[in-house]
């Protein structure tokens, strides 16, 4: 079936952040940064206050006088040798020094967006420059230039997870170590949507209500009630439609907590709109990583050994969750599909002049498996064995399951033999000389790609569902996730109506209400259907359980002589029946002193996610590209896929995140990549004129085939889809550019694979 979403969404009528005008509403406009790194030494903002149309100018002055308190965040960690991660106070607006450029100084509050951009270009800031550093290596050298006085070489956390002792013995013992250095660069997550919010409060009350974009609107309640210092109770959160986050619009961000303050001061609503440069400059950014990496292996070229020890480029500031991003969700999948039993991840997190990082699509994890499959490659190459072979002799097999890693995961289920094997013969892995011969005939160089993937799902598990069956013969389902884009309401809608054995048209799905549930872990590590689809499904059997006791009260019969199906209770062996609906009705008919004991919560039921939430969907991906040789440029030929993903409840919605993510990573290999001016620390990539998203012309036609394994980790069977293709799109794009190239004599490059670095490489390789 198609997703219920769709229908409004293309006639125009979603409401999205931009589209709710609040009468008298004010707009707020925010002076941020021109410089990378500086002492304030003077700020004087008189002159903007006294512009017409100008309500409010803030500052951190005001917001100190105001009780507004750092942006602190909830993933600080220990290093390893136990000692806390170095955390700098993140200030709502910058009160002493600016350390990137793009971060908020001051917000001016007027009548109109004119106003306000008039009165913010009267405001005077006297920096005192400092030093700039944006690379990671630079600033870990010695001597390097200081961010934080607080974090010596400018490293925020050292952390590292495996077997360290076990893996250094194996390489020791190695027939075959195989090193290389991966570089991931920072990239912009540029949702089509980009971040806005509106900001309301009532006096009478003494509430605050947010508007915005997000991935859960629980979480940013606790964010937004600790930073203004006040009860939860007294914070309203509401997401409508979200226009795409992929993890940007998870996190709290400075703007949201200065449009509340400026409601509250101004006793209007207060709306900010970013627009895409703002954005690019301001919003949290993804990967940015350097991986020293190795793989050892046996006389045998059985894998025995992976080892990183990654540079994590962190920015400013940590954000959110960023600590548990590069640490822990960067491991998860260390080894993924394969047999290899040292296993070691040292991480170190650096802090330079740049927007903070955070999750992305993927969250750690493309990072970690393109950089092994990659080595994989690269092994075969200078071993002279094939490839596919070399991956084929190391997976894990159904036989090793349940199989636990030296990274503490266990994986549940999957064939990866099987799933290999269908994945070659789909791709006509056979084939392909006869391709390259016609590639070649044309001045063309091809080149055949191949990468395994596996994600370990996640998110938080402080998910409450609740199913409520109505009189109208309708079911409502609330949940504390949050749809981004990815049609939740009709995969619970789906879930939910199997459960209950009813058309699916006849759910309807709410979220994005802070005020609807007071528990919800939002949407996060694929985690819909793994922990809301389970927990709708427990809450619906749950909700029938009780509604069968108000059912046999208005059928006059025992409990257990009531039996459910197809939405309807029947009296056991007769043809007595009574429909859900009815029985919501007579529910509310029922007097309220006669609701208690046995009649319990009535067609109502509301229960927490319990079990365990992690399944583990994988696949493989085969992908052929021509390389042009004479200009650099590459196409994407030809991309094949078989992911195992459990049970498919929604075939449409999910091939449609698969090829949202595949097209994200062809992005993220061939195209894109954040650039600062690395003496200044300006941002080169300010507009969608310099920083290169892909295009529909950049894809190839995808074929996508599915094969499932079960996990006993999920109820109604499905693993997750949304971070799969991310996870495992980099490794093949990658791996089928060097491929076309290696005959040249280029062995590696780092991406972005732009047709200048692939004309170079054929350049300098051709001498």
């Amino acid at each position: 079936m198609l997703r219920f979403e769709d229908d409004r969404l293309l006639t125009g009528r979603g409401r999205y952040v931009d589209d709710r005008q609040p009468d008298s509403a004010l707009t707020m406009v925010v002076l941020r940064s021109p410089v990378a790194h500086a002492e304030i030494t003077g700020l004087d903002v008189e002159s903007a206050r006294s512009m017409a149309g100008v309500r409010l100018v803030l500052t951190a002055a005001d917001l100190d006088r105001l009780g507004v308190t750092p942006m602190t965040v909830r993933s600080a960690m220990a290093n390893s040798d136990g000692s806390p991660m170095i955390e700098p106070e993140r200030p709502v607006l910058a009160r002493d020094s600016v350390k990137y450029v793009g971060q908020p100084v001051v917000a001016v509050i007027a009548e109109s967006e004119a106003e306000a951009l008039d009165a913010v270009e009267t405001v005077e800031v006297e920096f005192d420059d400092r030093p700039v550093v944006l690379d990671v290596e630079a600033a870990t050298a010695d001597g390097a230039p200081a961010i934080w006085d607080e974090a010596p070489g400018n490293v925020g956390i050292d952390w590292e997870k495996g077997n360290p002792d076990e893996t250094r013995r194996l390489f020791a013992e190695a027939a075959h170590v195989i090193e290389l250095t991966v570089r991931h660069p920072r990239i912009a997550i540029a949702p089509i949507e980009t971040r806005g919010c509106i900001g309301g409060f009532d006096p009478d009350s003494g509430r605050y209500t947010l508007w915005t974009g997000s991935q859960g609107v629980v979480s940013l309640r606790a964010a937004m009630a600790d930073y203004l210092g006040v009860e939860q109770d007294r914070v309203r959160v509401v997401t409508e439609d979200v226009g795409g986050s992929f993890a940007v619009k998870i996190w709290p961000y400075p703007e949201q907590v200065l449009v509340l303050v400026a409601a509250r001061e101004t006793g209007r609503p207060v709306k900010w709109i970013s627009s895409r440069t703002e954005g690019l400059a301001s919003d949290a950014m993804g990967r940015g990583r350097i991986d020293r990496a190795a793989l050892a292996l046996d006389k045998d070229l059985k894998f025995t050994g992976f080892r990183i020890d990654a540079l994590a480029d962190v920015g400013a500031y940590w954000n959110a969750v960023n600590a548990t991003i590069v640490t822990g969700g960067a491991c998860r999948v260390f080894g993924h599909c394969y047999r290899i039993p040292g296993l070691h991840y040292r991480v170190r997190g650096v802090f330079t002049n740049a927007v903070p990082t955070d999750a992305y699509r993927g969250a750690g994890k493309p990072e970690t498996v393109s950089t092994l499959e990659r080595l994989i490659d690269v092994a075969a190459d200078r071993l002279g064995v094939d490839r596919a072979e070399l991956r084929r002799r190391n997976l894990v097999r159904p036989a090793d399951l349940p199989y636990a890693t030296a990274m503490g995961e266990t994986y549940d289920g999957g064939d990866f033999p099987a799933l290999f094997d269908k994945l070659l013969d789909n791709a006509d892995w056979a084939g392909f000389a006869r391709r390259r011969a016609e590639s070649e005939a044309r001045g063309l160089r091809r080149g055949l790609g191949l990468g395994l993937h596996l994600h370990a799902t996640g998110g938080s598990t402080a998910e409450r569902s609740e199913v409520r069956a109505l009189p109208d013969g309708t079911v409502l389902v609330r949940t504390g996730t949050q749809d981004s884009g990815q049609g939740h309401r009709t995969a619970l809608a789906i879930v939910a109506a199997e459960t209950l054995e009813i058309p699916v048209e006849r759910i309807r799905v709410e979220q994005g209400d802070s005020d609807f549930l007071t528990k919800g872990g939002g949407t996060g590590g694929s985690n819909l259907l793994s922990i809301a689809g389970n927990t709708v499904h427990r809450t619906a059997l749950q909700m029938i359980d009780q509604a069968r006791h108000v059912a046999s009260h208005l059928l006059e019969a025992a409990v257990q002589d009531v039996e459910y199906g197809f939405g309807e209770f029947r009296i056991a062996g007769t043809d007595r029946t009574i429909a859900l609906g009815e029985v919501a009705a007579g529910w509310d008919r029922i007097p309220a002193e006669q609701r208690d004991g046995e009649l319990g919560a009535g067609c109502m039921a509301q229960l927490d996610f319990e079990g365990l939430h992690t399944t583990f969907p994988n696949g493989g991906y085969v992908v052929e590209v021509e390389v042009d040789p004479d200009t650099g440029k590459v196409r994407v030929e030809r991309w094949t896929g078989v992911d195992d993903l459990g049970r498919v409840i929604n075939e449409p919605t999910a091939r449609g995140q698969l090829h949202g993510g595949i097209a994200q990573e062809i992005g993220e290999v061939l195209l894109e990549r954040i650039h600062y001016d690395p003496e200044t620390g300006q941002l080169l990539t300010g507009s969608l004129m310099d920083y290169c998203l892909p295009r529909a012309d950049d894809m190839p036609f995808f074929d996508l085939a599915w094969a499932p394994t079960a996990s006993p980790n999920a109820l109604i069977g499905a693993k997750g889809v949304g971070e799969v293709s991310s996870i495992g799109g980099p490794g093949p794009v990658l791996n089928a550019v060097l491929h076309a190239l290696r005959p040249l004599g280029v062995e590696h490059l780092d991406t972005p694979l732009t047709p200048e670095r692939v004309w170079r490489a054929i350049d300098v390789a051709r001498g």
